[in-house]
């Protein structure tokens, strides 16, 4: 410690002792928080009030008040910073002298405690009580289908496959996979759906289970290198924190990107057996395909990278890797069909593969930086979202700039499999159309060969994940294991940090939500349960498009009723397209089934009045729209 550090914490400990001079320090103190909290007032009354609206202005509380009491907090703090140094330095030396076993432990404490605190800024506990529920129509498109597809699917009865539901979709119907419902949670609790409230949901438990693993994997990946602990401290942030999982809240089921790492833990780890590997990962990919099919098609491929390492490190477990290969496909694949993915015939639409990556994704922010600009793009590139942050990238510059030590950690010989493999998938997730920013590189039609495959899988851009993960870790294996000072290296993983926290903050802000109970139907739907009374169950859409439909699968899931619209990950167009003109000839032959309503927009009342039999059509304007039933 230097003399004037000697000299600054004995002042710091003469105000503490002397009465007047602390009470002096608190008035200070008082009297600053206090200038802040006028200045803050002083603001907001500029800015949002008299028709003026900041897009701070949603902070007003936090400006108003936790500001000021933040820094007179912070100011007081400052007087106890000569204790605050002694117990970090006592804290450094006992995290260095713990056991590697208790290290281990403490590490995996650390990372999970850091998930739950970010999960609680993002979100708080609240989405994690299934009662609320209204938070997830507050999210957007892609959540509230997650949602009405359980909520219709609880309240279906069960068919065969038994992920199938006939009342939404009609008379095609569909499958919960297809609404990315998390089907393993969907079967689960419709097993107890007549225990249930009547709104209930599941989500805020999955995306709390998963955050809190993404911090256990992340940890289980750095705690057997033999690196300092402080720096394993400072690097499990980075991969918790990732950017391609933050900017994923709106795909619920999606959140599961610590299947990712719990592969990369496999993949890397010297402590666990081959057997133990084999049956964990085949365990994950099976685990997977009950979760979401992009999932799915990543685990293969990660689990197709374990098994090539670990039959060309001993060729006696081929037939053991195979059968586990072999049984993981068998699995899958079965799994897949009892969900229902494989129902809808002609799902596949090989012209919509539009959701690639960028050549530029790893520092293209997609204006979710505060340091950096958005770089050019094309219109369906955010699926390729892999931006590294500010800090990372701080951090690949000055290795760059530095000489590369002969010892590597990543790129070895027992790695080219998974180097491989990501090598595929970032190809893949390329698609046929290669751009960097706005300038198109490659365009070529779509292989032969891949057109099934695009067909199925539209967002290739998502295939990009597992290689953000593994430059992620290669960037902080670098620096964790190179041969330089420890002050040096805790500095600059600090300063990263820093700047990655500040520059990432748009992704991991807290998300408004509203936390309410009920859900909120907004249609009134008496008028259409007064034209449904008697023999009326089907509510069929003529033409067959993407209406408001959130109300009327609401309707459709209480009254038990069947709809033929709504929002699907597939559906089969040629089937949409065969039924519309079914029911145009039924409207033109005045022959509505007698179960059935057909409705159309206000505008599109002409489609009953063309017809020869519309004396046989009772029709009625509800809402904005005109429905009409027979009249027996």
């Amino acid at each position: 410690m230097t003399m004037e550090n000697e000299n600054f914490f004995s002042y710091l400990k003469k105000i503490r002792k002397s009465k007047i001079l602390f009470f002096v320090f608190i008035i200070i103190s008082a009297m600053t928080a206090l200038l802040v909290y006028f200045n803050q007032d002083s603001w907001i009354l500029l800015n949002c009030t008299l028709g003026k609206n900041s897009n701070s202005c949603v902070y007003k509380f936090e400006r108003l008040y936790l500001l000021p009491i933040t820094i007179f907090l912070l100011l007081n703090v400052c007087l106890f910073t000569d204790e605050i140094f002694k117990f970090l330095k006592l804290m450094s030396i006992k995290l260095e002298n713990l056991e590697t076993k208790k290290s281990a432990h403490f590490l995996i404490s650390f990372s999970v405690v850091f998930s739950l605190l970010l999960f609680y800024y993002r979100f708080s506990f609240f989405i994690i009580d299934p009662t609320r529920v209204f938070w997830i129509k507050s999210l957007g498109t892609d959540s509230l289908q997650n949602f009405l597809g359980w909520h219709v699917f609880r309240n279906s009865p069960w068919d065969f496959p038994f992920g199938v539901m006939q009342n939404i979709n009609y008379p095609i119907g569909t499958s919960v996979g297809y609404s990315d419902s998390v089907p393993f949670l969907a079967f689960l609790f419709k097993l107890f759906t007549n225990f249930l409230p009547e709104y209930f949901q599941y989500f805020g438990i999955w995306v709390f289970s998963c955050y809190i693993l993404q911090g256990f994997f992340a940890a289980q990946i750095f705690k057997n290198f033999k690196c300092s602990m402080k720096l394993k401290l400072l690097a499990v942030p980075f991969l918790i924190m990732s950017t391609v999982l933050l900017d994923r809240f709106g795909h619920l089921a999606l959140n599961c990107h610590w299947m990712i790492l719990a592969s990369f833990f496999l993949y890397f780890s010297k402590e666990i057996s081959v057997k133990r590997k084999t049956k964990w990962q085949t365990l994950i990919v099976i685990f997977s395909s009950w979760v979401h099919p992009y999932i799915t098609f990543l685990m293969f491929a990660l689990q197709t990278a374990l098994f090539i390492k670990l039959y060309i490190e001993n060729k006696k477990y081929l037939k053991e890797l195979l059968s586990y290969f072999l049984m993981s496909l068998f699995l899958v694949f079965s799994s897949w069909y009892l969900i229902g993915y494989f129902y809808l015939d002609g799902g596949n639409d090989p012209k919509n593969v539009l959701f690639s990556i960028n050549l530029n994704t790893l520092f293209n922010p997609f204006e979710k930086s505060k340091l950096m600009q958005p770089l050019g793009a094309g219109p369906r590139h955010y699926e390729g979202f892999a931006y590294l942050g500010v800090g990372l990238l701080i951090i690949l510059i000055v290795l760059l700039f530095e000489k590369w030590e002969e010892k590597k950690y990543v790129f070895i010989k027992e790695n080219k499999p998974l180097i491989w493999i990501l090598a595929i998938l970032t190809c893949l997730s390329l698609s046929y159309e290669i751009k960097f920013g706005t300038l198109t590189i490659i365009n070529t039609p779509i292989p032969e060969v891949l057109e099934s495959f695009y067909g199925v899988y539209r967002s290739v851009g998502r295939f990009i994940w597992p290689t953000y993960y593994f430059i992620v870790i290669f960037i902080l294996l670098s620096l964790l294991m190179r041969e330089r000072s420890l002050i040096k290296k805790c500095t600059l993983l600090l300063i990263a940090l820093l700047l990655q926290f500040i520059d990432i903050y748009p992704l991991y802000k807290p998300v408004n939500l509203n936390y309410k109970n009920d859900f909120n139907i907004e249609r009134n739907l008496a008028p259409w349960l007064h034209f449904m009374a008697g023999n009326k169950n089907k509510i069929i859409f003529y033409p067959n498009r993407q209406y408001s439909y959130i109300d009327f699968w609401m309707l459709a899931s209480k009254y038990h009723y069947s709809v033929n619209i709504g929002y699907f990950a597939r559906n089969n167009s040629e089937k949409i397209l065969e039924n519309d003109a079914n029911t145009y000839q039924n409207i033109i032959n005045g022959k509505i089934p007698n179960d059935t309503i057909y409705v159309v927009l206000n505008e599109n009342i002409k489609v009953f009045e063309v017809s020869s039999y519309k004396d046989n059509f009772i029709c009625e304007n509800i809402q904005e729209f005109y429905a009409c039933k027979n009249k027996n």
